[in-house]
């Protein structure tokens, strides 16, 4: 088996980046069922980084897709009686049709079926038996045919079934059934990686996040010896896969051929190896042995380069329980965002999701979330419009003065110290929140974000500008001031508003194009650079708010169920 030379391959569908752009993966998703809330966990908390790094003008590229082959697959797509390829083509498109409900902006979706990956994967595979790393023997272990792996006897665990109260052998990690099986198989020499792999964690402390996840994986492997791994399948057993080089009687395992879809979407190996981007990998928990072990190892032997990092999150539950069809307690996100709207289940997600935990899913909380957003914001919007003001004056006076510099003139020092520390807190946001979203904390980001609300509203309490009216008695410099602290605190709660819109762009584009539209910011303002208070004095015009207005965000009505 002869290597093959760069630039004779398929096709590829890549588009060049940098090695140092960020490159933002979601697991691709296996297409035995459809979509589940979980899949759009994943795409969105890969959505909104992806997102934010465009947003601050830094490189990126961002890939989803659907894995497609293996014994599951099959399976499912006997027992509908029709040809594996049609039944991955109508899942996939299941896949494809929630990222574009749910406004995921991904530059690739990959499918494990698409001609370039095929061909990745046959040079992979030969690459490495050129470096004597893959050979052929008799395997016999504990085998998951719902995790299409083997498991070594530490793994597993005995348990009592709920259902049938007969006893069963399980994975420990992912909790699915093993029988022990017999058969011919090629090998990789996981083993003679794993001092490799040790070193490499311990120089690479955040490698794999939270904490957690890379404290248990460094354990296992100080604890227990790494076993070769089984990376082929028996033709006659698996038909749907891909043929193992040269041996039509073997399919290649389908980790060995899924997690190669991160390197097969930049370009591999039509590109020189140097020329590949480390990737952050986002995964649910079930996968870590995959991809914090198995998948930098298979690079190591391939000489290829390794991921960035691996950022673990965990599931999602129903009201505190596991959801499972069988309990009738199945989130369905295409569901909940045409009944609630895309972004109202953005924003719950990003809202209530924790790495290093599982998060519940409660549509009492979800429904919550979306009436929490239009009071808070919604509500400051028309306070802030009303025609009691004169927003044109207000934004006209700060075009020929810095509001810090009109503080002097507005003769009240309380509020002169409280916008202060307005602006300053509405300033450091952008800074503030950078690293909770380039760490996938987005709930971190969002709780910032929420914190100033409160400083906002609370001009409007304390100071009630709809109070400071001329009056006939007051003189000219009493009627100036007046309107200058009016000016202000108007001001002053628009433009934290619309810093605050500017930055939740990435999160919920719905709800802020909206809003921001509403306030008549120009696109071309809608840029990082922009997120400071004065930053932008062009809006506002023909703002007021209307007799009979609906508030923004109450005219998208809930869907009938």
């Amino acid at each position: 088996m002869s290597q093959r030379v760069f630039g004779v391959l398929a096709k590829s569908q890549h588009r060049f980046i940098s090695t140092t752009a960020n490159y933002i993966t979601t697991p691709i998703f296996y297409v035995n069922a459809k979509p589940h809330l979980g899949h759009f966990y994943s795409m969105t908390l890969a959505d909104v980084q992806n997102r934010w790094t465009k947003f601050n003008d830094r490189e990126t590229f961002f890939t989803t897709g659907t894995d497609e082959h293996g014994l599951k697959v099959q399976n499912a797509a006997a027992k509908k009686n029709i040809d594996p390829k049609l039944f991955c083509d109508e899942l996939s498109d299941k896949f494809k049709e929630l990222a574009k409900l749910g406004n995921i902006e991904y530059d690739r979706f990959i499918r494990t079926t698409d001609p370039d990956h095929l061909d990745a994967v046959n040079y992979f595979w030969q690459l490495v038996w050129d470096k004597g790393y893959i050979y052929k023997g008799e395997h016999s272990g504990w085998y998951s045919v719902s995790d299409e792996a083997f498991y070594p006897e530490v793994d597993i665990e005995e348990i009592i079934d709920e259902k049938t109260g007969e006893k069963k052998m399980v994975s420990k990690e992912t909790g699915s059934e093993v029988n022990f099986e017999k058969e011919e198989n090629y090998f990789f020499k996981l083993s003679a990686f794993q001092d490799q792999m040790i070193e490499f964690l311990e120089k690479k402390p955040d490698f794999i996040q939270p904490a957690q996840y890379y404290n248990a994986v460094l354990k296992e492997l100080k604890t227990n010896p790494l076993s070769d791994l089984s990376i082929s399948r028996p033709s006659w057993r698996l038909q749907w896969g891909i043929t193992v080089p040269n041996d039509e009687t073997q399919k290649v395992y389908v980790w060995f051929d899924a997690l190669l879809n991160y390197y097969t979407s930049l370009g591999y190996p039509n590109i020189p190896p140097v020329e590949l981007t480390p990737a952050t990998h986002l995964i649910g928990k079930d996968i870590v042995r995959f991809h914090c072990i198995h998948w930098p190892i298979f690079l190591m032997a391939a000489g290829l380069p390794t991921p960035k990092r691996v950022v673990v999150h965990g599931h999602w539950l129903m009201d505190g329980s596991k959801m499972s069809k069988s309990k009738g307690n199945v989130a369905d996100p295409v569901e909940i965002a045409n009944y609630y709207g895309v972004d109202a289940l953005r924003l719950f997600i990003m809202r209530y999701s924790v790495l290093d935990n599982d998060c519940d899913f409660s549509e009492e909380k979800l429904n919550n979330t979306r009436t929490e957003f239009i009071d808070k914001f919604c509500n400051l919007l028309t306070r802030s419009l009303s025609k009691n003001f004169s927003i044109s004056r207000a934004l006209q006076r700060l075009e020929s003065n810095h509001s810090t510099e009109l503080l002097t003139f507005a003769k009240d020092e309380e509020l002169a110290k409280d916008l202060k520390e307005l602006y300053q807190r509405v300033n450091s946001l952008h800074s503030e929140i950078d690293p909770y979203v380039t760490n996938l904390e987005m709930h971190k980001a969002i709780q910032t974000i929420w914190s100033v609300l409160p400083q906002i509203n609370g001009l409007f309490d304390k100071y009630k500008p709809w109070t400071l009216k001329v009056k006939a008695e007051d003189d000219e410099l009493q009627a100036a001031s007046k309107l200058l602290r009016q000016d202000l605190i108007i001001f002053s709660a628009l433009d934290s508003l619309r810093v605050i819109l500017i930055l939740l762009q990435s999160f919920i584009p719905d709800y802020s194009k909206l809003l921001l539209d509403r306030l008549n910011v120009l696109p071309k303002m809608r840029t990082y650079e922009h997120t400071k208070i004065s930053s932008d004095l062009s809006y506002g015009e023909n703002a007021v708010w209307k007799k009979g207005e609906k508030v923004p965000l109450q005219r998208l009505e809930l869907q009938e169920k």
